[in-house]
């Protein structure tokens, strides 16, 4: 399991790397594995558009977005259920498809 870093430590360690201090000695002296930082490293140069890449704002952007839609999806199918309930009718399944049940 992957251990999580607040972002403040993070990003004090990836001003220090920007400004050149070596991964291997970072390393020993946080106790961070050399493959984090090198990660974080090449984060940090997409992000100061030092590196071409996607930046981490967006990224964050684009997650959020997919549990919005995620929420929103999720209560549309509760607002469906809930109309056809006070319809008299039968709520459809979404994964029953597209098939009257039978009678």
């Amino acid at each position: 399991m992957s251990k999580r870093y607040p972002k403040k430590f993070r990003s004090q360690v990836c001003e220090r790397l920007l400004a050149g201090e070596r991964v291997d000695a970072l390393s020993r002296e946080l106790s961070v594995s050399t493959a984090t930082l090198y990660l974080w490293r090449r984060q940090s140069q997409i992000d100061h558009d030092l590196r071409p890449g996607v930046k981490s704002i967006d990224v964050d952007e684009l997650a959020q977005a997919l549990r919005t839609i995620e929420e929103l999806e999720a209560e549309l199918e509760i607002t469906r259920a809930a109309v056809a309930i006070f319809n008299g009718e039968e709520p459809i399944s979404p994964k029953g498809g597209a098939r009257l049940p039978r009678r």
